[in-house]
């Protein structure tokens, strides 16, 4: 009796263990079915038209105030038709902030309605620079902008002066450091001409002023400018040649010959 109680135990364990497998088994095959589904659903949606990104008008830009939308536009390189879920705003932003006129790029997709989002904060020109890639504008961290990325309306609003002949990667560190001591300036610095980097020259309301190749002692020249205001009510300008500040400790101006005077006429008797 005993005998036949183990063995019904036994069968019944046996057939439980069959149905749970069973169950699982059948329990997993619904769950792919699921997946599957959900995967393929999912495919379908974001198939539809309204998910892709298939003009201009869908790429939003925010932040230019400089650079026009169409010169931004032309960076992205956008392919279409494509899925607005596929675009890498990664690669998107890293594209677009090679352009010298931008600071910084962020990209975002919006999926309701599929837009490209492209916020840019722009580099803010503070004077002109003439390159050996030609005319342009530096901002005060002496980043090289090309002029060609604005507009002609864009340049008539931009600062005139002053402006950086010769300006290249050697003059970068001179300028971050004293660019604003030149817009400062109580005596007005127009041009700086770097074209002769062992006797730099400036521009400015009193005549031309060289400097010298040291820009170390831009500063202390600066000051001895100033010192030299007065110097057009004492010496006419006309006859100012330049004004020396290689050696600030020194300075000296070199004076035009003075013109001879006339004779005055005999009156004959």
């Amino acid at each position: 009796m005993t005998d036949l109680v183990v063995s019904d135990s036994l069968k019944n364990r046996r057939e439980q263990l069959m149905w749970q497998r069973r169950w699982k088994r059948l329990r997993s095959c619904w769950q792919f079915v699921c997946v599957c589904g959900l995967t393929g659903g999912m495919v379908w949606v974001m198939s539809w038209p309204e998910w892709s990104i298939r003009s201009d008008r869908q790429v939003e830009f925010l932040g230019n105030k400089l650079v026009s939308r169409e010169t931004l536009y032309e960076d992205l390189d956008l392919e279409y038709p494509q899925a607005v879920w596929q675009l890498s705003t990664q690669a998107l932003g890293d594209e677009l902030a090679k352009n010298p006129a931008l600071l910084r790029v962020e990209v975002t997709r919006q999926l309701f309605p599929a837009q490209v989002n492209v916020a840019v904060q722009e580099r803010q020109p503070v004077a002109i620079a003439v390159a050996d890639q030609g005319p342009g504008y530096l901002d005060g961290e002496g980043n090289y902008i090309p002029a060609s990325l604005y507009s002609q309306a864009v340049r008539k609003t931009l600062p005139q002066t002053p402006q950086f002949l010769g300006y290249g990667p050697q003059y970068r560190s001179f300028w971050q450091t004293h660019q604003i001591l030149i817009q400062q300036s109580p005596v007005n610095i127009r041009i700086i001409n770097g074209n002769n980097p062992s006797n730099i020259s400036l521009t400015t309301d009193l005549g031309l002023v060289f400097i010298g190749s040291d820009l170390s002692r831009f500063g202390q020249q600066v000051q001895v400018l100033e010192k030299m205001q007065n110097l057009p009510s004492r010496v006419p300008k006309e006859r100012l040649l330049f004004i020396d500040l290689t050696n600030p400790d020194s300075p000296s101006i070199q004076l035009r010959p003075q013109p001879p005077k006339e004779k005055a006429a005999v009156n004959k008797p």
